[in-house]
Parts: C-alpha cells; structure tokens; sequence
C-alpha cells in the first residue's frame, strides 16, 4: 500500500497519453482515502493515473480505465488508502497544484516516515478534436490540436480522417511530437461540408491494438481555390503534364503561369471556367523541357492569387512485366479450416502464373489446384519468422517487382503483427525509402501498379504514398493519361478484420468468399472497384455494406488484373 503526502492533482501533456488538462480537478482526503471528482461527459469514459513524481522518465500506473462518467456531470473516483494521517487533512482545487498538510509515506502500522509526494491525472479515454466545433470555417493549412489517450500501448498513427479515410496529408506516423496537432492543408480538401474526425491507433510489444476515432464535428471547408484533383507527378509514360484546380467561383476568367525547375518563367495557359474547373494539359514533347525535373505555377483569378503545388517528373523504367510478390502470415493455424484461409490469394497467384509472370517468393499448389503464398511463420519462438520475413523483403525490393497480394495482420503505418519487431514488420517509412517514393521526385524511384493489403486498418495511413500510388479514392482514366503516368491502384480495410471466429476455432468464412470473388471476378475481365462491389453482394457473403464502407481503393479504380503490367 503506496503511503504519500499529496501535494497535487496534475494532468500533464509530457506523457505517452498526450492530453489536455480537465478544468475544475479536484481532490480531497477526508480520511486514508484520496477522492478524486471532476466534471464530465456523461458520454464519456477516463483514465485515473498515479506516479510518485513528474520526472518524464517515470511512468504512471493506471488505477482504473474506461472508467464511465456520472449522469450527474460530477464523477468521483476513490484510491483507497493511499495517505497517512500526520497532523491533518485537507483539499486541493483546481487542477493545478497545492498541498494537503499533514501527509506522510511512512510504513504501515501508523508509523510517520519521511514526507513524500503523489501525483494524479484524470484524462479522456479515446481521441478527441480541440480548436474547432460544429460549424467551424477551415480555409488554408490549419493546425488542429488532438487529445489521445489510451491505458496501453503507445500511438503509432494519427490522421484527421472522413469516412474512415485520411484526409488531405494529415497522417503522422510514430515518432509524434507534443503537444500532438494534426496540420491539414484544407485546399486539397473540395469544398463545402465534411464530417470529420480524429484517428489514432496505439500498439504495444506483444501484437495488441486499439484504435480510436474521436466524436465526429461538421466542418465547412471554403478556399478560393482548391487541389482536390491535384496529379503531382507527371512524365512517367510521356511528355506532358495536367494542371487541374477548382474555383468557388463558378464563373471567372483564370490564369496560370508556369515555371521550370529553376524558377525561370515559361509561358502562361489562361481560359474561363463557367463551373469552377480550371484544367489543362500540356504536350512538352520535342521541346528542352523533356528532361525538365519539375514545373512549379502561379495562379490568378478575378478574387485571388493563391499558392500552388508543384509537379514532380517521374523516373521510373521498366526492365519487363512487373512480377507479384505474394505473401501469407500463418497466425490462424489452430483454426478450422485454415487451409482454405490460407488459399484466399490463390486467384492472384495462379493469373499471374498463367501468363508466366514470375511469383515471389515461391508459392506451393495443393492437391486441389488451389495456390498458397509463401507463408510468413508466425511466432516469436521460432527463428524460421526471421528467414520468411527476410525473403518477403527481398521480394519486395527486387526491381522486377511491381505487385503485391498480402493476408495477414497490418496497421496504418505498415505490414505485420508487431511494429516493434525491427525484423518481422515492415513499416511505410522503410518502404517509402526503400522504393525512393517519398519525397516526390527522386530518380530512381521504384512504384507498385497494384497492392492489395488484406490486412487491419492497412488503409488509413500512409501505406499508398510508401508504394508510389496516388492517395486519392476515385482516380479517372483520363488523369493518368494526360499526365503521362502509368494507372496503378491500391486496396487496403480502412477499420479491424476478424478473421476467425469462437476464440479462434473457426474462420471467418465471409472473409474468405469476399476476397475470393474479388479475385475470379478480375480475372473474368472486370475492373478492381466493380469487382468488390460485386463480391459484398455475392449470396455467401453476408452484411454486404460492411465490405463495401471498409474496404477502400486508392488511385485508380478501374484498374483490371493484368492492365498497365508490362
């Protein structure tokens, strides 16, 4: 039994929990006990923290957790017993400091030992948004405090999200720095009404996960000029490239003047938009402007004259068709039927092999004809984890690789169970810097036409970007065409998957139609956002509008099995 002489109730911003003070904290000691009151939410649940000083390096033991709020907007919370009568007793106010006399941590028994110090923090289970409010007017690049908090685990990702997917480029991954802020460049946001949301999700050594999404606020994004359609890289397949921005004002004349590399002026495009589009595209073939690295603009309209994105040339050749790298992770295998979980990529495998497009690592073919990805051996204990990961690497980076199928546990900052485990986690920084895809514009870069992430939450960071696709849902044909890029698609779950059922006894079955009928229905000739919609509605796949609202494409979302492979 801890005895402390309380000199104070703190809720801090210098701890893993990273959250805002409750105003009106309170503490009283009317006998050994400590009571803790605030006020609160009744929508609401709270972290009760203790340590015995404010030293960063200490950490702070969880007294309760998803501890529910009172319906009567006053919560109380007792540590039992922690104090020691000395000479009397008191109460402390306010959330900020102050003593109570009379407290001692001797021993046991009504011994007085030598005065010590105690510190509390109450704080919000979950995400939650400060700064803005239903209603909120966002224009420009804004910065958005956020609140999280959870009893376990630390934060590996956090992203202002709108129907479950990130919006603009507010994803930060792990390290995040304090106090935490989401920064949303709004005008790549379209304009008008949207309901958002902060997103986070903490991960701990041992494969555990939490994610939480914080109580959804109604915004109006308004920018004179806004990005949502933006192409910021062109030249991959050609000579031109596509401006493309939007205008509140449905009827204006515009003008764009264009730049090289060097800042040196080229020439201007102008027009009249009579529906806020204002697009072009420029052919540069034949011109000294082919090897040109990057064209940056300036824009000006009746009302405004706004900053611009550049445009990135890509470098990215071909050495032949692009090879799949297809992967399992055998984390199911006490389950029924696991072997048929484990055939769930078959279809991937066996078109790629039909048009003798190289497989790696190697992939098996049972007695049934069905294919099995090389399978990534799961468990700590055993050391084959470490060989099948390495080989999964070494796939993933071989310059013939321009594919990948993946079932098996993920997050939004990468691809495996543990993101601590340097070995057997691959993460999207690493990814981005092996494949040179992140910053824009490096030469020898290496993009994937299409990666499909059967794995949680695999959608809702920054995974496309790593790969070189374009982060954006709903990409069209003529986009890609007109800024000379090769179409390439990402799909990933944008929430958690449960892949077996009954404490693991059997597998989720659904899963296993869903994912299947993606596959036959490409491999018929449909295109990959047709094909999962047909798949959620298939008979032997129930509630259909789970698959449709989690399973999320990225880029281009026509995109058919073996399109733009070679």
């Amino acid at each position: 039994m801890k005895k402390i002489k309380l000199v104070g109730l703190f809720v801090l911003l210098v701890s893993s929990v990273s959250s805002f003070a409750i105003e009106g904290l309170q503490v009283s000691a009317p006998s050994t006990n400590a009571v803790l009151s605030w006020p609160s939410d009744p929508s609401e649940t709270y972290i009760v923290q203790y340590r015995n000083t404010l030293n960063a390096t200490d950490s702070w033991t969880t007294l309760t957790d998803y501890f529910p709020a009172s319906s009567t907007n006053i919560t109380f919370f007792i540590d039992s017993n922690p104090l020691q009568y000395g000479s009397g007793g008191g109460t402390n106010g306010g959330g900020g400091g102050g003593s109570i006399p009379g407290f001692t941590n001797g021993a046991s028994g009504g011994s007085i030992g030598t005065p010590g110090t105690g510190f509390y923090r109450v704080v919000r289970d979950g995400a939650h948004l400060f700064g803005i409010t239903n209603g909120t007017i966002l224009s420009g690049i804004v910065k958005i405090p956020v609140e999280l908090a959870n009893g376990g685990g630390t934060v590996s990702t956090m992203s202002l999200t709108e129907d479950d997917s990130p919006v603009g480029n507010s994803i930060q991954t792990t390290p995040l720095n304090s106090p935490l802020a989401l920064i949303v460049d709004t005008t790549q946001m379209s304009n008008g009404v949207h309901q958002v949301s902060a997103s986070a999700r903490w991960d701990d050594t041992n494969g555990g996960l939490w994610e939480a999404d914080s109580p959804p606020l109604t915004v109006t994004v308004s920018n004179e000029i806004s990005f949502e359609n933006w192409m910021p890289s062109f030249g991959e397949t050609g000579n031109t490239f596509l401006f493309r921005a939007t205008s509140v004002h449905t009827n204006t004349d515009w003008v764009v003047y264009v730049y090289d590399y060097t800042n040196a002026y080229l020439g201007y495009f102008y027009g009249h938009t009579d529906d806020g589009d204002i697009s072009f595209y420029c052919d540069y073939s034949g011109t000294f402007l082919t090897n040109n690295p990057k064209f940056s603009f300036e824009i000006a309209t009746e009302y405004v004259d706004p900053p611009t994105p550049p445009l990135f040339k890509i470098t990215d050749p071909w050495s032949g068709p692009g090879a799949w790298v297809a992967v399992e992770q055998h984390a199911w295998d006490s389950a029924n039927d696991s072997g048929l979980l484990y055939a769930e990529l078959s279809g991937f495998i066996g078109g790629a092999k039909q048009v003798n497009w190289q497989v790696n690592p190697p992939a098996s073919e049972d007695e049934n004809g069905n294919w099995h990805a090389y399978g990534l051996t799961f468990g700590s204990d055993n050391p084959q984890g470490n060989t099948d990961w390495l080989a999964f690497r070494n796939a993933l980076y071989d310059s013939h690789s321009r594919n990948l199928v993946y079932f098996g546990h993920g997050g939004p900052n990468g691809i495996g169970y543990d993101s601590s485990s340097t070995n057997r986690f691959i993460t999207s920084t690493e990814i981005a810097s092996r494949l040179h895809t992140i910053p824009a514009g490096q030469t020898n870069r290496h993009a994937f036409r299409f990666v499909f992430l059967d794995g949680c939450s695999t959608a809702k960071g920054n995974l496309p970007e790593a790969f070189g696709i374009l982060h954006r849902h709903v990409t069209n044909l003529d986009d890609y065409t007109y800024a000379s890029l090769r179409p390439s698609a990402f799909v990933g779950w944008t929430s958690t998957k449960w892949i077996s059922v009954l404490n693991g006894g059997y597998i989720n079955y659904d899963h296993v139609n869903f994912i299947s009928h993606i596959q036959t229905q490409m491999l018929l000739g449909w295109g990959l956002q047709e094909s999962i919609d047909y798949a959620a509605s298939a008979p032997d796949v129930s509630w259909s509008f789970l698959w449709l609202g989690q399973m999320r494409v990225y880029g281009y979302y026509d995109l058919h099995f073996g399109q733009y492979n070679n």
